[in-house]
């Protein structure tokens, strides 16, 4: 029989149990969490943003599909902390990288996810008709497309600039380090945004961010970054920006070409697209690359 006193004890001994299962409720709705010592921290999230829907996304015991109209998915409520991830999908390379969550911060990412086998088709020994744009001048030299224009950029004999045939003040528009890069390195070229200027040699990519730092992309934290040396040396022969995911490269080197991530914090993907024997980018559209490889051309269907 339930004494007076018993009947007391259970009622308050239900209303603890009730907050203690409530407290961490409440805590978990307002998008906070408790860390393994016990200090109560406000939560992050995860952000993938892929290049294909349906595409699972894990952060260690979690996980979440990206969305088919969007592509896109949200991993939320993270402590504070490192988190490795991983997107995939079968019948595409899998993506991994270390993203370091803090408090009340969405860290995010653009995944572009590689088929293992790429649509793809050999045109045969004779050159393809390819529209190749050329500045108005013939005797040019040295010469950058514009991206997203008809217009070109030229470095004249005089060692001015011109925008087509209007000379134009890179350093006024760009920065005195623009103008370096673009006299001082033999390989360069604009990434398609026409924020980014990349640069390489045989063994390492460099890239220099001239836009406003704060329109620069979550993970690059200085306007220099740097990829590599890759080996073997002397592998890289030409480098563009990848089409549509201004964070990935394509990377012509050694016996393949590849996409590249920028982003080298947390650990780089890069994954194969073709590999021959020593292929040449002849021609890139937004869709399509031709390469020309052991006397052959080939049309790719970029992912």
């Amino acid at each position: 029989m339930l004494t007076k006193r018993k009947r007391r004890i259970l009622f308050y001994g239900s209303i603890a149990i009730f907050a203690a299962v409530l407290f961490p409720i409440i805590l978990y709705s307002l998008g906070y969490g408790i860390t393994r010592s016990l200090q109560i921290k406000k939560t992050g999230g995860i952000y993938i943003e892929a290049s294909e829907g349906g595409a699972d996304v894990f952060a260690e015991g979690k996980h979440k599909r990206t969305s088919l109209i969007g592509k896109s998915a949200l991993i939320k409520n993270l402590l504070p902390g490192a988190y490795k991830v991983s997107v995939e999908k079968e019948g595409f390379w899998k993506w991994e990288k270390t993203l370091d969550v803090s408090s009340k911060m969405v860290e995010a990412r653009n995944v572009l996810l590689m088929p293992k086998n790429i649509d793809g088709e050999v045109l045969g020994t004779s050159s393809p008709e390819i529209v190749k744009l050329k500045p108005p001048l013939p005797s040019v030299k040295k010469f950058w497309l514009i991206p997203n224009t008809p217009d070109f950029l030229i470095l004249g004999e005089d060692k001015k600039f011109y925008r087509n045939k209007d000379q134009f003040n890179v350093e006024k528009n760009f920065g005195a380090e623009v103008a370096e890069i673009l006299i001082g390195k033999k390989q360069s070229v604009f990434d398609e945004t026409f924020s980014r200027l990349i640069y390489w040699d045989g063994s390492v990519i460099d890239s220099f961010w001239f836009e406003d730092r704060d329109k620069m992309p979550q993970w690059q934290k200085e306007p220099h970054q740097r990829i590599g040396p890759l080996r073997p040396a002397g592998a890289i022969r030409q480098v563009f920006s990848y089409p549509d995911w201004p964070d990935w490269l394509l990377v012509e080197m050694s016996n393949g070409v590849f996409a590249l991530e920028m982003d080298i914090s947390g650990g780089q993907n890069v994954f194969p697209i073709y590999k021959g024997k020593k292929p040449e980018i002849v021609s890139m559209e937004p869709d399509t690359l031709i390469l020309k490889d052991d006397g052959n051309f080939l049309k790719i269907t970029l992912p």
